[in-house]
């Protein structure tokens, strides 16, 4: 380029991408502009500057005064806009030119000259090219259409005169549809294009749709790149395109040379400058074409011409604008001479498809949402190119249009390219919101297609019926699962996988599948699934209402389900179980692995069906009915093998990790006599449990915290029971995987279906077994299932003996020690405690329980051996028998096979390794330094606060300012918080409890400060929060609940999919073990310019290689002990202060709530009215929102409240005979909790 050195893209999505490409071979710098919901998108990180658009996201691409003033800001010289949006307003253009910048495109007159469909049938005319029989000039109301369509002869189409792109057109058959549709048209083009004129033309159903490439100098010269055949069409919107067009090419090849010769008369006789393309209406018998518009802009086919030309439409189009910007006009009419003489006749075909994020099963609707795979099929011949603005990670915004990818091909022949092409599509993966891609792939297989026989009311007979599942309705919590989900990945990603994994594989076992293939997991009211084609099924699990269109189905047996049927799912039958599993042979096709599985981990929002639950409008794929197995009657469980469900569970543990010591001996005798009751707040992630106190062996937990159930930051072993606070809490599939509170003991593996199956109102008993008893009925299960599976293989249930739903071992004599082995503390080397977690944990913890980083160094060098010396059985591999670790603070939780590897014989591995491993106060911990920026002030962390105060709590010792709390906690001034925040090395300690936050510890205890966790804890905090509790740092990855206290913000480290600079899709974390982070301050306005780099991939941390030297880190302590002594006593004076305020406080506020609680014998008097009815609380929960206030009129369907239970959102409606009652009195209040039966609302008829 000459003059144009920097270009801004007016645009987004995949021509954005298309036109940086270019401009990046051409030397030119390169502007993007993107919305909030396009942070992410390609072209944001392949250009060379990017600015965030301002303003509504819908509208902010079409705002052009501030488009032109950021073409200003940067020094653009020109500014192209591609398709679309302001690549055809005149009035841009204009003021583009006004404002000292060259609009790349068109001049504004010709714009104009063709933005009205009327108006260019004018000039088509004049320019001698044929034009469709139609009315001259705008219509003025329906009777002159009526009269209009009489005279052209039926059917007719109604055109609005402005926009295009297939919008604002309407076909009619007689005079009542030209009556419906004149109204129609007219609106349209009223509310898209701001002008609600139109006209009519005779519409040939038996036609072409082609169109020809034209570029023009602005002075008077137009060559032509060929034609292109767009017929395959849906509403008007082009679905494929070719080059050359198959009815040219194999049918009329003299066509061309009018076609083409037609649309340069056309271009010329407006001098046009720039790309353009002249559409054509091309009768299938005769060949006679008609001209329909010109589209003044570049084409989103434009590639498929490039390919068979050899030419890049977009450098064309640079070169002629960087001839304007001197005043030489453009081009000269030689190159472009030059250019016509090597483009007379493609080379090859092309065809290109337009992949869309839309359910072909739901009319085509678009469908936004998370992309979790985007992979394209690759073939060694052929040129495939592949227009994109999509990667995995990116999530497709209702905003705009739905186009993902332009897929591309071409090759020698037309054959030859359509039977590449089909290979492309039918092998490339888009997994997330359903897509076009199967609908693409079943046209390139149509005969019709592969010959060229295709029109323009193609689609209208093509039939398309997908294997596949429409949901009609997700149900309450409908999830994908599979077996056993991600029990390797840690790092707070959730382990994943069914609730309860018996029922889960009998399911599987059942229709065919292997035992451990994805299917759904329905949690108290189930799905309505419409399928789309044939399919074997088995639903098992806690019993549950369930239909085939409107007939009941017996659960547990295989069922066949012919295309068109639809399965409704109802309610589960009784409190005896929760969660029942839909098995369907084959799986669900389109759902993405994330680390070898397809689970749901609805907590991180990893997995399965975008991360969630299923909901109305998903779209599962399922196997096609020419690979489903033969049905075999009689696939039916026998009642006395099916695991029996109930109210009451009995449930099998072991102790440990933390137990004796810290629970006093009379707690633990008694613990097992006690019959605890099953929360509301019962779900995947913790099941909590309602019963006695516990009576603690300790006042405190040291460095752990203020409370005797805490303890320094460890590995959780799933299936724990964990005590926050004095609630006890069992540890389910979805927990996180470290924290500061003590489990005493651990659910066995072979009980964890029951745990899967409990439901608020149920009652849970716990029972010590030995260790050799877990694994005794461990195998019990795995044996049972094994002889389902082959029972059903076999098609006979003889060998299959009843399951052991409630075998429970006898109590053991004396009490099992959680402590399995104790190495003393030796001159070189800590104590060492292993501590057990049930059949499948084990605990290497240091030292005595205070914060210690040699202790961290310890476990960081035996996790870095246990890899390192890795073999057989002691390996991470697929056959080993060790599945992952988890290190933090002073301890390495090693979740292992008990069935593979004898807790004895990992317990002398580990010894062995331990030995190894030697002293460690002088070594040199390889790690690196991050640099982060940090904000101590921004708007979202005031705007969480302000709703923890109105939705939570309203006041507390550490409201409304926790900052200021944190630095009065410790007896410091804000500003020395400040200054310890910058100056403090923070060493990570543990990487992990949610989507694998990190929490540090500084290395200088005199920037060791303590600070308790909000009470209650916040339901919202915001993404990148900086916080701290207990002596820890942790900073928040993504929004999430959160209980430290926030005091800044600072950039997260993860990136679920990988795309971001920095990750990978195999490690999309980004902290490890003694990783240090240090801390720059920033302004709010500085850091909001950092995290729009972060969101867009394009922020590069700043990190440094080192080292973590024990050797100076203890010389540290030691010169500072009497000093941080000191420090101690003082931060206790403050603290004891504060724990009393705090209570006070908290005293307060229980008393207010209790004072603001309406009294029973007035509910009862009011219930005594025979006039006044109520609206109860349908299951155990907590009150989330309440909708209606006294005194309002109920509607039908009315909400009333939205009550939270087991991590679902359960809307409490009005009953349809209360329509027109009147609020009498609301009973609750956000965050009740409410018990089932409850009167929630009195409501007067």
């Amino acid at each position: 380029m000459s003059y144009m050195s920097t270009l801004l893209i007016a645009n987004r999505g995949e021509i954005a991408g298309r036109i940086i490409r270019t401009a990046k071979r051409l030397g030119i710098r390169t502007i993007a502009i993107y919305t909030e919901p396009d942070s992410a998108a390609q072209h944001v990180a392949q250009s060379d500057e990017a600015h965030l658009l301002e303003g509504d996201a819908t509208l902010a691409y079409l705002d052009g005064d501030q488009i032109i003033a950021i073409a200003k800001a940067t020094g653009a010289q020109a500014i192209i806009p591609g398709y679309g949006f302001l690549s055809e307003n005149m009035s841009f253009a204009r003021d583009v030119a006004s404002n000292g910048i060259l609009f790349v495109g068109p001049d504004p007159g010709s714009i104009e000259c063709f933005g009205l469909k009327h108006r260019a049938r004018d000039l088509a005319v004049s320019a001698g090219v044929p034009v469709v029989p139609g009315t001259e000039g705008l219509l003025g109301s329906e009777e002159e259409a009526i009269q209009a369509a009489g005279g052209l002869g039926y059917p007719v189409m109604l055109k609005a005169t402005a926009g295009g792109g297939g919008m604002g057109l309407l076909t009619c058959s007689d005079e009542d549809e030209v009556r419906n549709a004149f109204k129609t048209v007219q609106s349209r083009g009223e509310a898209l294009f701001k002008n609600a004129g139109l006209f009519m033309e005779r519409y040939y159903p038996s036609s072409h749709h082609i169109e020809v490439q034209v570029f023009g100098n602005g002075q008077g010269k137009v060559i032509s790149l060929g034609e292109r055949e767009c017929s395959i069409q849906r509403r008007h919107q082009k679905v494929m395109e070719e080059c050359p067009s198959p009815l040219v090419e194999l049918k009329k090849p003299g066509l061309r040379k009018e076609l083409t010769s037609a649309a340069v008369r056309l271009a010329e006789s407006v001098n046009y400058a720039s790309a353009g393309t002249i559409e054509y209406l091309v009768d299938d018998e005769t060949g006679n074409f008609f001209f329909l518009e010109m589209n003044t802009r570049l084409q989103v086919e434009h590639g498929i011409t490039e390919m068979c030309y050899d030419v890049d439409i977009v450098e064309l189009m640079l070169r002629q604008a960087d001839a304007q910007i001197p005043g030489k006009g453009g081009l000269t009419a030689t190159e472009l001479d030059d250019l016509q003489a090597r483009c007379l006749e493609p080379k090859g075909h092309a065809i290109e498809v337009r992949v869309y994020a839309e359910n072909p099963v739901r009319n085509y609707a678009p469908s936004p949402g998370l992309l979790q795979e985007v992979r394209w099929h690759e073939i060694p011949s052929g040129t495939t190119r592949i227009d994109t603005w999509v990667q995995a990670g990116i999530t497709v915004s209702s905003n705009y249009d739905p186009l993902l990818a332009k897929v591309m091909h071409h090759a020698p022949t037309r054959q030859q390219t359509v039977e590449e092409l089909a290979e492309i599509v039918g092998k490339s993966s888009i997994c997330g919101p359903p897509t076009n891609l199967d609908f693409l792939h079943a046209i390139t297989q149509d005969e019709k297609f592969r010959v060229g026989d295709t029109i323009t009311k193609y689609l209208d007979t093509f039939e398309f019926a997908p294997p596949a599942i429409d949901v009609l309705s997700g149900g309450s919590y409908t999830l994908i699962q599979d077996f056993p989900g991600r029990p390797t990945i840690g790092r707070g990603f959730g382990h994943a996988g069914p609730m309860d994994p018996v029922a889960f594989q009998i399911a599987n076992a059942l229709v065919g599948n292997p035992l451990g293939k994805e299917g759904l997991e329905i949690t108290l009211t189930g799905p309505d699934l419409l399928f789309l084609g044939d399919a074997i099924v088995a639903l098992c699990g806690a019993p549950i209402q369930a239909t085939l269109d409107c007939d009941e189905i017996s659960m547990w047996s295989q069922t066949s389900i012919k295309a068109g049927q639809r399965l409704s799912v109802g309610k589960t039958l009784s409190n005896s179980g929760c969660r029942s599993y839909l098995a369907v042979y084959g799986g669900f096709l389109n759902v993405a692995e994330w680390f070898g599985s397809k689970a749901t981990c609805p907590m991180v929002q990893v997995g399965g069906y975008q991360g969630r639950q299923l909901r109305s409008g998903d779209l599962l794929k399922i196997a096609s009915a020419n690979v489903l197995p033969k049905v075999t009657s009689g696939v039916v469980m026998p009642a006395t093998a099916i695991p029996q469900y109930s109210a009451h569970w009995d449930v099998q543990v072991m102790p440990g990790p933390y137990e004796d010591g810290y629970l006093l001996d009379e707690h633990v005798d008694t613990f097992y006599d006690t019959t605890f009751e099953v929360s509301h707040n019962a779900a995947r992630g913790g099941i909590r449990l309602i019963g006695p106190k516990p009576k603690w062996a300790r006042a405190d937990g040291g460095d752990g915290g203020a409370h005797p159930s805490n303890v320094i930051e460890y590995g959780y072993p799933m299936g724990g029971l964990n005590w926050t606070g004095d609630e006890p809490v069992i540890f389910p599939v979805d927990c996180p995987d470290f924290g500061g509170f003590v489990c005493s003991l651990t659910v066995v593996k072979a009980d964890y279906w029951k745990v899967g199956q409990m439901c608020a109102g149920n009652t849970v008993k716990f029972h010590r077994v030995s260790l050799e008893h877990a694994l005794k009925c461990r195998r019990a299960h795995d044996d049972f299932i094994d002889r389902v599976a082959k029972a059903v293989c076999k098609g006979t249930f003889d060998a299959v003996t009843p399951f052991a739903s409630h075998s429970i071992a006898k109590p053991a004599g004396a009490r099992s020690q959680e402590v399995v082995k104790v190495l003393k503390e030796t001159s070189s080397r800590p104590l060492v405690s292993y501590r057990q977690g049930a059949d499948d944990y084990l605990l290497v913890d240091y030292g005595y329980g205070s914060f210690d980083l040699n202790h961290k160094c310890r476990t960081t060098a035996l996790n870095r051996a246990l890899r390192s010396h890795a073999t057989g059985k002691f390996s991470f591999t697929k056959d080993g028998g060790l599945l992952s670790t988890v290190g933090c603070g002073n301890s390495l939780m090693i979740y292992y096979n008990g069935l593979l590897i004898p807790q004895a014989e990992l317990l002398s591995h580990l010894i062995t390794l331990e030995a190894k491993l030697g002293d460690l106060s002088f070594a040199i911990l390889a790690n690196r330094i991050f640099h982060l920026p940090l904000t101590f002030t921004h708007r979202k962390l005031t705007e969480s606060i302000e709703r923890y105060m109105a939705n939570q709590r309203p006041y507390a010792s550490y409201l409304p300012d926790t900052f200021k709390f944190v630095a009065d906690n410790n007896g410091i001034s804000v500003s020395r918080l400040k200054e310890i925040y910058l100056e403090a090395e923070f060493v990570v300690i543990g990487v992990g409890f949610f989507m694998a936050l990190p929490e540090a510890l500084p290395a200088d205890p005199r920037h060791r400060l303590n600070a308790p966790k909000m009470n209650p804890s916040r339901t919202f905090t915001p993404e990148g929060t900086a916080s701290w509790g207990g002596s820890c740092l942790a900073v928040y990855p993504v929004d999430s609940p959160g209980g430290y206290m926030p005091t800044g913000m600072t950039i997260p480290g993860v990136d679920v999919l990988g795309y971001k600079s920095g990750f990978s899709p195999a490690q999309p974390w980004l902290f490890e073990d003694m990783d240090v982070i240090r801390f720059y301050e920033v302004t709010e306005a500085e850091y909001d310019g950092e995290m729009a780099l972060f969101r867009s991939g394009r922020y590069e941390y700043r990190i440094e290689e080192s080292g973590f030297d024990m050797r100076e880190h203890n010389r540290l302590l030691e010169a500072t002990r009497e000093e941080v002594q000191g420090m101690r006593e003082r931060q206790g004076r403050v603290q004891g202060e504060m724990v009393r305020l705090e209570q006070e406080l908290l005293d307060r506020w229980a008393e207010e709530k209790k004072e603001g609680k309406v009294s029973m014998d007035y509910v009862q008097a009011l219930l005594d009215d025979p006039n006044i009815e109520a609206i109860e609380a349908p299951v155990n929960a907590n009150v989330w929102k309440v909708l209606v206030s006294e005194g309002e009129t109920l509607k039908k369907h009315h909400v009333v409240t939205i009550l939270e239970a087991m991590k679902m959102e359960i809307n409490v409606l009005a009953d349809d005979r209360m329509v027109g009652s009147t609020v009498e009195k609301v009973l609750i209040a956000p965050n009740d909790i409410v018990q089932s039966g409850k009167p929630l609302v009195l409501v007067r008829r």
